[in-house]
């Protein structure tokens, strides 16, 4: 079918139908219909993310043309007005429909393929359990020529503000991006792609920071509106000793939502990278619900790494900030050599405290995970009332396990100065296989000690057959009702 309208359109009809003014029939159907449809106000939803889509247009797509150029190319008064009206209509067509579009898909994006900026960005008010951190398939690799236009940014804030002096160093840099003026240098054209890469005007100057590293942001509550997946890569490209000034510079509330919005590979990266001084900043400043999430996502080696860089101080104020669940499984995580490092590297008081509160099950994995002599210092470093809890709450076989693991001498210091209801307890909750096996490891003198110490109510409930392998002269010294049955 032809499309051609052999009728000719008057300059008056032309500029009727352009402003929408013009009478049903002035002129060709299909046109006025196409002209009538662009010219009606945008909805809500078409209108949704259009700064972020014209910030996009802008950096990719306009080329700014000198006046003397387009007046070349346009000749007639009435090719004139065509042109300039109909670029208006193309341009409103972008911002809506082509808007509607860019978010249905997710193609808003400031450089390289069309990527997601909105899945990686913490909306206002969003708690770290309602972020999405961007996937490796949807990060947008930062430009290559960012840190030159960060630098023109910069320029331009001087060139507005004379009395900033950014550029030479990087205080000077972040005076300048925290500046008053740089919000107007943020309208000009050429900051253009720093917005669209950015995903908005306010997001510019702590991206600018990021990318010229400098060691403190402008505006740390702007951090978690850009994209999850440039603020990852930004940070591991940090050097460690501007990583540290960063990281520690954040508010806690900030800091806690930005390593749980990143990915566990990228928080893995900036902790390791982290010096000690850092590291214990960062971790101490972490809210228990945080540090839990930050740690129990971790890998074993990464933890590993991670908790034996701490010194020790740091390192107790860390565990015993964790609720009782998550101090379970970093510490049951922690393989035996690294478990061995931690525990012996808290003091007593810290020590007790991680150790009683956990679970019978857990406690027994950690005290049975612990190389002898990592076990024999934490046993031996515990508090009177930290040790006698710690053996109380063991079961059975992990007791025993725990106390046939320690040298005979060890083992002999540690039950004769238990109190003789700990030590009745202990004893009788030894399987009978073990407290022979700890009995065997005794000493006379020792077992000695520790059976005159018993009350017969307790000697009582302890297995005849373990009686019956008492050495003879232990044996004399218990009641013979006890060891008639055991011998008989």
């Amino acid at each position: 079918m032809s499309t051609r309208h052999p009728r000719k359109i008057s300059r008056g009809a032309a500029e009727q139908l352009l402003d929408g003014s013009a009478a049903p029939g002035s002129g060709p159907d299909q046109l006025a219909s196409v002209l009538a449809a662009t010219a009606a106000p945008g909805r809500d939803g078409e209108l949704a993310g259009e700064d972020a889509a014209m910030a996009a247009f802008h950096a990719h797509h306009l080329v700014p043309e000198t006046n003397s150029r387009r007046g070349q190319m346009i000749k007639s008064p009435l090719a004139k007005l065509l042109t300039v009206k109909v670029a208006a209509l193309s341009l409103a067509v972008c911002a809506t429909g082509g808007v509607a579009l860019a978010a249905s898909t997710g193609a808003l994006t400031g450089s390289g393929p069309a990527t997601a900026h909105g899945s990686g960005r913490v909306a206002a008010g969003q708690g770290p359990s309602g972020v999405q951190a961007s996937t490796s398939a949807s990060v947008p690799a930062v430009p290559s020529g960012a840190a030159a236009q960060c630098r023109a940014l910069v320029a331009t804030v001087e060139s507005l503000a004379p009395a900033v002096t950014g550029g030479t160093t990087p205080l000077g840099d972040q005076h300048a991006l925290s500046s008053t003026a740089a919000p107007q240098a943020l309208m000009s054209e050429e900051a253009a792609p720093l917005r669209g890469s950015a995903g908005g005007a306010g997001n510019v100057p702590d991206y600018c920071a990021l990318v010229l590293q400098l060691p403190a942001l402008p505006d740390p509550g702007q951090l978690l509106q850009l994209p999850a997946g440039i603020v990852g890569q930004l940070l591991t490209h940090l050097p460690a000793g501007t990583l540290g000034q960063l990281l520690t510079s954040l508010p806690a509330a900030q800091l806690s939502q930005l390593l749980t919005t990143l990915p566990t590979a990228t928080a893995a990266q900036l902790l390791t990278t982290l010096p000690a001084g850092a590291l214990s900043s960062v971790l101490t400043t972490l809210p228990g619900s945080a540090l839990s999430q930050v740690l129990t996502a971790l890998p074993a080696g990464t933890l590993s790494s991670v908790l034996t860089t701490l010194p020790g101080s740091a390192l107790a104020r860390v565990l015993t900030a964790l609720p009782a669940g998550a101090l379970s499984s970093v510490l049951t995580t922690l393989p035996g050599p690294a478990l061995g490092r931690v525990l012996t590297a808290l003091p007593a008081g810290a020590l007790s405290s991680i150790l009683t509160r956990l679970p019978a099950g857990s406690l027994g994995t950690v005290l049975t995970g612990l190389p002898a002599g990592a076990l024999s210092t934490v046993l031996t470093t515990l508090p009177a009332a930290g040790l006698d809890q710690v053996l109380t709450t063991l079961h059975g076989h992990a007791l025993s396990q725990v106390l046939t693991s320690l040298p005979p001498a060890e083992l002999s210091r540690l039950l004769t100065g238990l109190p003789t209801p700990v030590l009745s307890a202990v004893l009788t909750t030894l399987p009978s296989a073990g407290l022979s096996r700890v009995f065997g490891m005794l000493p006379d003198s020792a077992l000695t000690q520790i059976l005159t110490s018993l009350p017969s109510s307790v000697l009582s409930q302890l297995p005849h057959s373990v009686l019956a392998g008492l050495p003879s002269s232990v044996q004399s010294l218990l009641p013979t009702s006890l060891l008639s049955p055991a011998l008989g």
